[in-house]
């Protein structure tokens, strides 16, 4: 179970950021541990109000979402100092706000980190940008209210990430996988989000991936790097048929496949959240402009007609290919609890989790009753790791100081 290292005083704030490649996502939430579970009391009064009150999904649904916010911040495109100027900002956010609800409570906040920006070429190694990124941290925030979460999912302070850095690195999918598996006996939570699809092996109630880190999940088939909106569309595919012939594409980053689901209505503006190839707008009549581009064309050479075409096939290409890792999936996890698929519950979320994995999953034979899909904001399932993450850090608390004190 997860065990925080040192706490001296609980507190009912926690910040909790998802600090990615590309965006950094965060989260502040408030839980009333008094009121939590005097109300849990009163409602359970025949129930083990402990059990009770650990489960994650009594924690949730009592746990107040005060901000939300996504910041597109490419570190490879950033220095060190603006990253800083990124956190001091959210910092700031937070303490206009408490300092607005003028309570006697102790308002005082946790800082909670889950770190995938190692990987990002920003830096020669995950060593450099663990630790660049932990130094930021802790410039920025109190070093002693500050945990990452490890791949184990336990929470540990900032000087043990950085005598433990691979236990921190592309640690994102811990807490997800903890608070949305719990409850299930077999199931297999699928995340597909901006940029990735996550595939992680739950056993009663906890992830049991094969790989605790990206390589070796991705050897394993729990990680697959393709998303509804990052991946060029050379990732995707190769040729399109176009013209009554099967043309190659440019690999130049022309578009990307947030372009592909816009023009189909799968996606809003609002949910095109990352950058375009062209940095012009993200209207369709721009997603069209940058799509002709992948066969050399413009608007001028290539009808919208065409375009919708070729959109259409790279969106089938696209989820044909999601499917044959989800099936992969199916099949690894069958073999290795000797299971049948009718006994695997299937938790969706992400972005992509309405948009294909449902239809997937129906299309390799799964019931609609066999499918969970596990909403947790209002922010188009763009930060539920942060929530999560809040999420988890609770749990230990109300655990450790509250239930057992």
């Amino acid at each position: 179970m997860i065990c925080v290292e040192t706490c001296n005083y609980f507190y009912e704030y926690a910040l909790c950021l998802d600090i990615g490649g590309a965006n950094t996502k965060y989260s502040l939430l408030f839980l009333d541990f008094d009121k939590y579970l005097n109300e849990l009391k009163s409602i359970m009064p025949n129930k083990n109000l402990n059990n009770e009150a650990i489960k994650y999904k009594n924690i949730l649904r009592n746990t107040i979402q005060i901000i939300s916010e996504i910041k597109y911040f490419p570190f490879w495109k950033h220095n060190n100092k603006e990253f800083v100027d990124l956190l001091l900002q959210i910092k700031q956010q937070v303490i206009e706000f408490l300092r607005n609800k003028n309570e006697n409570k102790n308002s005082d906040y946790y800082v909670l980190a889950t770190i995938t920006a190692e990987l990002s070429d920003a830096f020669q190694t995950k060593y450099e940008g663990i630790i660049t990124i932990l130094n930021d941290l802790e410039c920025v925030f109190d070093k002693n209210k500050i945990y990452l979460i490890t791949v184990n999912g336990d929470f540990i302070s900032i000087d043990s990430a950085k005598d433990r850095y691979l236990s921190v690195a592309a640690s994102n999918w811990v807490a997800t996988s903890l608070v949305l598996g719990e409850d299930e006996d077999l199931s297999i939570l699928l995340d597909l989000g901006s940029t990735t699809l996550d595939l992680i092996p739950i056993r009663h109630g906890i992830p049991v991936p094969i790989g605790k880190n990206d390589l070796d999940r991705l050897l394993n088939n729990e990680l697959f790097y393709t998303g509804i909106l990052r991946p060029p569309i050379s990732s995707v595919v190769n040729q399109i048929p176009f013209r009554n012939k099967l043309c190659p594409i440019s690999f130049e980053f022309f578009s990307n496949m947030a372009d592909v689901y816009l023009i189909l209505d799968k996606i809003s503006e609002e949910q095109y959240i990352c950058e375009t190839s062209d940095g012009r707008p993200k209207s369709k009549e721009y997603c069209y402009s940058r799509l002709s581009r992948i066969v050399c064309g413009d608007l001028n050479l290539v009808s919208q007609e065409e375009l919708n075409q070729m959109a259409k096939y790279i969106f089938t290409f696209h989820k044909n290919l999601i499917k044959k890792v989800i099936k992969q999936s199916i099949k690894i996890y069958k073999k290795r609890f000797k299971t049948s698929i009718k006994k695997i519950t299937f938790i969706i979320t992400g972005l992509g989790a309405q948009i294909l994995l449902r239809e997937i999953l129906m299309e390799l034979g799964v019931n609609e009753s066999q499918i969970s899909f596990k909403e947790l904001s209002n922010k188009d399932l763009v930060i539920s790791t942060s929530i999560c993450l809040g999420i988890v850090f609770f749990k230990d608390i109300i655990k450790k100081y509250i239930i057992n004190k």
